[in-house]
C-alpha cells in the first residue's frame, strides 16, 4: 500500500458551499484564462456570487490561490494513489506509472493546472513549501512505483535518484509538449521504460 502522507489536506470539506462555488469558480477560470486571469472580478462572475465574499471566505487573493493550490495538489495525488495502489509490485505498478505519465505528456491527462500555477508558487515564498512538499512526495512516488520499495527504504534501495529521474522526465517532457502539441513523446518513453525495466532486473 503507498504511503498515506499526502502533500496536502483536501482544503474542500471545511468549505462552506459558497466558498466551494467559488473555489470551483476558480478552478474552471485558471483552466480558460489562465494564472494572469484569475481576478476577483472573473471568478466572481464565474461563481454567480459577490466578489466581497471571496474575501469574506478566503481573506485575500493569495488566501484563495492557496486554497486553489492544495485543491488542486490533492486531486492529483489522490488519482495517483488511486491508479497504483491496487497494483501488484513490480512490472504491473511501473508499467502503470509510465502510461500515466506518458498521457501527462501527450496532454490527454490534465495536468496543465499544475503547470500554470507552478511559476507563481515558486516566485511567492509562501507558497513555495507547497511546491517542495508536492515534489518530494511524487518523487516517493516514482520511486515506491519503479523500484516495487517502500519509500521509506528508498535511500538504500536507489529509488530515490529513480524517483528523482522519473519526475523530472515527465515534467521535462510535459512542458516541451506543451510548448510543441506536434512533439511526438513516445520514443522518449519507449526509451525510458527500457531503461527503467533494465534497472529493475
Amino acid at each position: 500500500m503507498i504511503h498515506t502522507d499526502m502533500p496536502v489536506t483536501d482544503p474542500t470539506p471545511n468549505l462552506a458551499p459558497t466558498a466551494r462555488r467559488i473555489l470551483d469558480a476558480a478552478i474552471r477560470v485558471l483552466d480558460e484564462h489562465g494564472f494572469t486571469g484569475l481576478t476577483f472580478e472573473r471568478i466572481a462572475r464565474e461563481a454567480g456570487e459577490n466578489g466581497a465574499l471571496i474575501r469574506y471566505h478566503f481573506g485575500s487573493k493569495a488566501g484563495l490561490v492557496s486554497a486553489l493550490i492544495d485543491t488542486v495538489i490533492y486531486a492529483e495525488a489522490t488519482e495517483l494513489m488511486a491508479l497504483l495502489s491496487p497494483l501488484q509490485p513490480g512490472r504491473e505498478r511501473r508499467d502503470a506509472l509510465l502510461r500515466h505519465q506518458q498521457q501527462v505528456a501527450d496532454g490527454r491527462v490534465a495536468f496543465t493546472r499544475f503547470y500554470e500555477l507552478v511559476p507563481n508558487m515558486l516566485r511567492d515564498p509562501e507558497l513555495r513549501p507547497k511546491l517542495h512538499d508536492f515534489l518530494r512526495w511524487y518523487r516517493a512516488l516514482d520511486g515506491w512505483a519503479m523500484a516495487g520499495e517502500r519509500p521509506d527504504r528508498e535511500q538504500k534501495s536507489g529509488a530515490a535518484p529513480l524517483g528523482l529521474l522519473s519526475v523530472a522526465m515527465l515534467n521535462g517532457l510535459a512542458l516541451q509538449a506543451l510548448a510543441d502539441p506536434d512533439l511526438d513523446v513516445e520514443p522518449a518513453f519507449r526509451l525510458w521504460k527500457r531503461l527503467v525495466g533494465m534497472r529493475a532486473k
